[in-house]
């Protein structure tokens, strides 16, 4: 019963960052932050968006240990139940180009054989409630008067109220008498003609000084040409490209972070930084590309290669 792997895909998204479905592909579950609404006053909960990435086909066990436990089986006769109901998902999409999966969204088969998924607006795994988060009321709180802003109003205008303490007051004290102490005083006066060979710079000296102008001048300009070689780009413009996901955040500073991991572990990508033109979500991108085939090909690689980025996904930018 392909209602029973819904269920069953939608149990465990609320537990794991992604679902692999055997034969069929994974299901992944982005994460969104927190957010809050100036106009409308609102603290929304984090939330989460459903993707569908048709490449993973390998099984992640996840489904089979859940079938097994569920039905009471052993893992090999949980697989063989589990294999036979996604052929009867992939027979229905097959005959009727598109299929429903109840509380995740429904995924569509193109002439050409490729698997588009539309999470539904409602998904379990997506659903705030589902965690029992809330949006929380947080008005805007009114500019109490204290009593003593009370008082210093109703004093006289004509004059100046300043409070201070009586510590403060000693510290200064003690500052002039310091002050006066050391000031030169009697007749002692000292010509300038005295010191005047003392402060003149030689052309050597001030030769040294424009060298080392020079030389931080250029270690300047180096850094900054670094700087800017290693800059972020980023973009609101919808391209129509299919781009590289590594992470989603509503932040630029937390962004920030996950662009240092990825300098790290891949120093050669050419990161972008995606803003929604919907809302203030920002993702992560590694790389882009034209067709869909070449986005899900370099995924796989990049998962073979770097197991820190098995969560990554294809965002097609439309």
């Amino acid at each position: 019963m392909n209602s029973r792997l819904a269920e069953q895909i939608s149990y465990l998204l609320l537990r794991h960052e992604y679902v692999v479905v055997p034969q069929l592909g994974g299901f992944i579950r982005e994460k969104l932050p927190a957010s809050y609404d100036r106009s409308k006053h609102l603290a929304y909960p984090p939330s989460a968006e459903l993707h569908f990435n048709a490449e993973m086909t390998h099984s992640d066990g996840l489904l089979e240990e859940r079938y097994a436990l569920l039905l009471g089986l052993s893992l090999r006769r949980a697989r063989l139940i589990l294999e036979g109901e996604v052929s009867q998902l992939r027979h229905q999409l097959i005959q009727k180009g598109t299929y429903h999966l109840s509380g995740i969204g429904e995924l569509q088969l193109s002439r050409e054989g490729h698997l588009s998924f539309t999470p539904d607006s409602a998904a379990l795994a997506t659903s705030a409630s589902a965690y029992g988060y809330a949006p929380l009321s947080l008005p805007a709180l009114p500019q109490a008067t204290s009593s003593r802003q009370a008082l210093s109003s109703e004093q006289d205008s004509r004059y100046i109220s300043l409070r201070l303490p009586k510590r403060a007051l000693g510290y200064a004290a003690a500052v002039v008498i310091a002050i006066l102490a050391l000031l030169p005083w009697g007749n002692k006066v000292e010509t300038e003609q005295h010191y005047q060979a003392g402060f003149t710079p030689s052309v050597e000296v001030a030769r040294q000084l424009f060298g080392e102008e020079k030389k931080v001048s250029d270690a300047s300009t180096e850094a900054t040409a670094k700087d800017e070689q290693g800059n972020l780009h980023w973009s609101t413009e919808q391209d129509g490209r299919y781009y590289i996901i590594i992470a989603t955040e509503r932040t630029e500073e937390r962004i920030q972070t996950y662009v240092e991991q990825a300098r790290t572990t891949l120093p050669e990508a050419s990161l972008t930084a995606l803003r929604s033109p919907h809302g203030r979500t920002i993702r992560l991108a590694l790389t882009s590309f034209d067709s869909s085939a070449e986005a899900y090909a370099y995924l796989n690689e990049l998962v073979k290669e770097h197991p820190a980025h098995r969560s990554a996904w294809v965002f097609h930018n439309n």
